[in-house]
């Protein structure tokens, strides 16, 4: 999305700044006459009884306001109306991404727990399950818990708080009356083999980490409820192994529509307000220099030249970071 919105932006600009490295007064009074003011110059020299530095200011407030204070009416109008159109656009977006992350918060609550982790993780550190390539490292598997790992989940119990990712977490867990039995059996940790319920009244923190945890992330993939039991099976088998960008990653039907649907969707909303945003941005600096232009250059007897080059960032694979814009009058 980035890449995308930065060409659509720059090609236009583009097609303006490196025409020529120097402009002739005469020619662009003539041609910004012509292509800016296709009515009689009238405009034009009403204009030049506003003041030109509080039609700037205007422009920059509110696009369009200073060629409406100019007499620049259509021109005005399109400013105008483009600042409308893309606070309507991000609006819309914004409320969209905002009913996706409803959305799937109120999935992941269904379809995981930390009961389910709790119960589940001793049975990914089996080497002949299917998703046991995306739970080890160089065939030695990482347990989701202790303080070998980065990311956690944080609850609190009995009034105090506790991380999965702390030696106190990882002692407690593999607790001879805990869930000893099945880390070392490698298998789910029930109430046959040991003592899940040790956790049941744990009050996990359900924040932004969490949510966005729970489908990015291995270490919580045990929480999700079809990971063991599931209606439909890949190869007689709950779970399974999808690629991203060539890394395993453990995979459930729950958790691929949480992922790749209902979060992908939201983070889609939010990217396009986000281009609305560059684009309200554009659009005052367009209304600002359109300002400038019409009452410092072609309404009043100036020279003037601008210059542009290029700065090129050779560690980004788009090589173009900007441009360097300067105007002498």
């Amino acid at each position: 999305m980035i890449s995308i919105r930065i060409y659509i932006y720059l090609i236009p600009i583009s097609f303006f700044l490196f025409a020529q490295s120097s402009l002739d007064y005469q020619k662009v009074k003539d041609d910004f006459t012509y292509f800016m003011n296709n009515e009689e110059n009238k405009t034009i020299e009403d204009s030049k009884e506003k003041n030109a530095f509080l039609a700037c200011l205007l422009s920059g407030i509110i696009p369009g306001a200073g060629q409406i204070y100019s007499g620049n009416y259509k021109r005005g109008g399109i400013f105008l109306g483009i600042e409308f159109a893309s606070w309507a656009y991000r609006t819309h977006h914004n409320n969209k991404g905002d009913d996706y992350v409803n959305q799937y918060k109120a999935y992941a609550d269904e379809h995981w727990s930390f009961s389910n982790w709790i119960e589940n993780s001793p049975y990914f550190f089996d080497v002949g399950n299917p998703v046991f390539e995306a739970m080890s490292n160089n065939g030695e598997i990482v347990k989701p818990y202790g303080s070998s790992v980065s990311h956690h989940i944080e609850f609190t119990l009995n009034d105090n708080i506790y991380r999965t990712n702390t030696d106190i977490f990882y002692g407690w867990y593999e607790g001879a009356d805990v869930c000893k039995n099945a880390v070392e059996l490698r298998i789910p940790c029930t109430q046959e083999n040991g003592n899940p319920n040790e956790f049941s009244n744990a009050e996990v923190l359900k924040d932004h980490h969490l949510y966005e945890g729970i489908g990015k992330y291995d270490m919580f993939f045990a929480g999700w409820d079809d990971v063991v039991e599931c209606d439909e099976t890949v190869d007689g088998y709950c779970s399974y192994i999808k690629e991203n960008n060539n890394i395993p990653v453990a995979m459930s039907a729950h958790k691929e529509y949480y992922q790749h649907e209902l979060r992908s969707n939201a983070n889609k909303s939010y990217d396009y307000a986000e281009n609305a945003l560059t684009l309200i941005f554009m659009n005052h600096a367009c209304s600002i220099f359109d300002s400038f232009i019409t009452n410092f250059v072609i309404n009043k007897d100036t020279n003037f030249n601008y210059y542009t080059s290029p700065i090129y960032d050779y560690n980004n694979k788009h090589r173009l970071k900007g441009i360097n814009f300067s105007i002498s009058w």
